[in-house]
């Protein structure tokens, strides 16, 4: 057997990552009816004071413009993201996220660290590699 050290390390990571997507998934979905791909969005728009367009929530996040569309529609029937039309640009929209929004990811992050921190205490691959 040949030893490939970067390859072991990359399958160790990628077996650390669909374990901590999987229990972090299940969690959001049961508290808060959220998704991952849902969390990292509102992880973008957290950081913005201003208003800022889907593409670039797109190009900052791993998700593709039309998740993200889909994601955001289901955030503003949930009351979570607000969206208007774009100045001087009726066809395309920016979005935020509302109060309601930023309470449900404050909370949702607390379970997020909490999963991450249970993971890492029983998983010496996720311990290594988040610490």
């Amino acid at each position: 057997m040949a030893n490939n050290p970067l390859s072991d390390r990359w399958l160790s990571l990628v077996r650390v990552g669909a374990l901590m997507n999987q229990r972090i998934e299940h969690a959001l979905s049961e508290k808060y009816d959220l998704c991952v791909s849902a969390y990292e969005i509102m992880e973008v728009l957290s950081h913005e004071a201003e208003w800022i367009r889907p593409g670039e929530v797109s190009t900052r996040t791993s998700r593709s413009q039309p998740q993200v569309s889909r994601l955001v529609t289901q955030m503003v029937d949930a009351g979570y993201v607000a969206r208007e039309p774009s100045p001087g640009d009726g066809r395309s929209s920016q979005i935020r996220l509302t109060a309601a929004g930023h309470r449900i990811f404050a909370d949702a992050g607390a379970t997020v660290e909490d999963v991450l921190s249970r993971i890492t205490e029983e998983n010496a691959d996720a311990r290594t590699l988040m610490t």
